[in-house]
Formats: C-alpha cells, sequence, structure tokens
C-alpha cells in the first residue's frame, strides 16, 4: 500500500455516497408527488439499491433546488421493534427536531401526540404554507394501527386547514401492502397512504454504470477543498497519464452480466444494486494503490469477475429474487 494512502479516506471508511441516475429518477418521482399534493405514496426496491442514502443525503438538498424554497420535509426512520403508541409519536416527535424533546424523559402518549401535530403545523407555518411532508424510511415495518394513527393524525390537521403527505419507503414486499389493506377491510388506508408508488431501480445500463465511475474520477474529492479525485488520490501517476475507470465500463457491464444467476432473469429484469457497484470501485481503487498502479490487470474480464464474485452480488441477487443459490 502506497504509504500516502490515508485510512480516514472515504473509500476506506465507506462514509460518501455518489449520485446515481436511479437516485435522480426517485427524487423526481417525490417531487412530482409533492408538486400533486398526494396524501400518499410508496417507493420501494430491494435492499443496497441506496435508497436510504438518496434520502439521507440528496433528497432534501435537490427538492430544494427544484422548488427553489426549503421544503417543509420531517425524515423518519423507522424503527424495526414494535412500538407503543407512546412510542410511535415520540418517535416522530424526535424526528422534527423538537427543541423541547429529551430522550430520557418520553412525553405521554397523548402529549406527544399533540405535540406532533403542531410541530407539522410549526414546520409548514415557517414555510410560507400549509403543507407539510413526512417520509418514513424503512416502512416495511409500519403496522396497521400505526397506519391508522396517522390516518387520524391527517384528518385532525385537515381540520384545522393543513395537509399532511405520508411517503414511505421499504423493501419490495412493501408492494403487498396495498392489496393486503384492501382484503383486511381497510382499503380506505391503501387509498390514502397508496395513491402513489414506484419501484426504485438498480443500475440497469452500460451508460449508468459510465456515469458513476465517472463519479468517481471527476466529480469526487478528498480532502475537502483538494480538488483531489478518489481516483486521483489512489492512482496518481495513471490519473496524469490519462488512465480512467471509465475505459473500463463494457467490461464490468459483461461482468455483471454474467455473473447475473440465470434463474434470475426469469424473474426480473437484469438490474445491479449500487452497493455492489461501489465494492467493485472501491477494490479496484485498493489494488492499484497496492500493486504500483498496474493498470494491464484491468484489461481482463476474470479480473473483474473475480472483484464481483467477492462482492457477494449473485447471493444477493438469488437472496432478493427468492430463487436457490
Amino acid at each position: 500500500m502506497n504509504q500516502n494512502i490515508n485510512f480516514n479516506h472515504p473509500i476506506f471508511t465507506q462514509k460518501y455516497t455518489i449520485y446515481t441516475p436511479p437516485m435522480d429518477e426517485m427524487i423526481a418521482v417525490i417531487g412530482d408527488w409533492i408538486e400533486q399534493r398526494l396524501s400518499g405514496g410508496y417507493l420501494y426496491g430491494p435492499s443496497r439499491f441506496g435508497k436510504t442514502r438518496t434520502v439521507r443525503d440528496y433528497l432534501i438538498g435537490e427538492l430544494s433546488q427544484r422548488f427553489k424554497h426549503e421544503i417543509p420535509l420531517v425524515l423518519w426512520s423507522r424503527k424495526e421493534s414494535l412500538m407503543s403508541e407512546g412510542e410511535f409519536w415520540n418517535e416522530i416527535l424526535k424526528s422534527t427536531n423538537y427543541e423541547f424533546y429529551d430522550i430520557k424523559k418520553p412525553k405521554t402518549k397523548m402529549i406527544a401526540r399533540n405535540l406532533v401535530e403542531e410541530r407539522f403545523k410549526t414546520i409548514a407555518d415557517f414555510a410560507y404554507s400549509n403543507y407539510v411532508i413526512i417520509l418514513i424510511d424503512e416502512a416495511q415495518e409500519m403496522t396497521l394501527k400505526e397506519w391508522k394513527w396517522l390516518l387520524g393524525l391527517q384528518n385532525n390537521l385537515d381540520l384545522s386547514g393543513y395537509k399532511i403527505s405520508v411517503f414511505s419507503i421499504a423493501t419490495h414486499n412493501v408492494n403487498y401492502k396495498p392489496n393486503y389493506l384492501a382484503r383486511t377491510g381497510n382499503p380506505h388506508i391503501a387509498a390514502r397512504f397508496f395513491t402513489g408508488d414506484y419501484r426504485f431501480k438498480g443500475i440497469k445500463t452500460l451508460q449508468e454504470i459510465a456515469f458513476i465511475l465517472r463519479s468517481y474520477e471527476e466529480d469526487s474529492e478528498w480532502p475537502v477543498g483538494s480538488g483531489t479525485t478518489y481516483l486521483e488520490y489512489f492512482a496518481p501517476i495513471g490519473y496524469k497519464k490519462g488512465n480512467r475507470l471509465i475505459n473500463y465500463a463494457e467490461l464490468i457491464w459483461d461482468g455483471f452480466q454474467k455473473s447475473y444467476p440465470q434463474k434470475a432473469y426469469k424473474k426480473n429484469q437484469f438490474e445491479i444494486p449500487m452497493q455492489h457497484l461501489a465494492l467493485l470501485i472501491e477494490k479496484t481503487l485498493k489494488d492499484l494503490a497496492n500493486d504500483g498502479e498496474d493498470w494491464g490487470k484491468l484489461e481482463s474480464l476474470d479480473y473483474w469477475l473475480d472483484l464481483i464474485k467477492k462482492t457477494g452480488f449473485e447471493s444477493h441477487i438469488s437472496m432478493i429474487t427468492e430463487i436457490p443459490i
């Protein structure tokens, strides 16, 4: 390893996010829902595709640029454990950044619920609007009771002259939720919170791979303010000579296609989870730094097939498409 390499680099810590075409599409969908003032919508897709990173790192900033003002949006990541109604309202209250919230002294059920309602009104007022959005991540954990509690909140806000949209993000199994709610006598909840739907996609084209590779070699930077891209940091000699990862986009594309479980083609369109592509690129950058920038081995399809295998790509695709490996 090059002695000048700093292990605090984002490639080692994995504390970075690359903007991708699927992220852009998802944000555009949410923006359209906001313009339409949908009462609710759900976004779903398998794990490791980049849904949470989209919300955490880009959503609010991109929407603010689109609408030219701050968006009255509350982000709440639901815990996996079951919650009482008091815990439910306290968790949402905490997500609104309520300044008087004390995690050691949670509010009673009714106080927390009333404070949530007032907080949403305040957030809307601050944005010079009567409208607010709550976006629930990990929404596959939501229970029927919780949807009913949100329905009551939405109704109360409506009576006060305020509108709230409830958008949820979940793994692909939430796709069955509207049908389940309708079958169990709760079609009004499905109609309210599942008006819009969108499936978050993986990387599906060679062009998208090229776009992402270009981000690692052009649009990334570390240390902050240095102007040094990730590729330049790990392979400065080759970078100076004009070597670029994008030159291997077709080999990477071929490698993922050859590694895709054949049985999965019958159930799914081919797509690559962003996490596996990121792991592949991270390992390549480390390899270049480790071996004195041996760019020649990147010309081999076998090199990419080996790295793809090490990311666990095949087993993950088999798992999310529910087929035996």
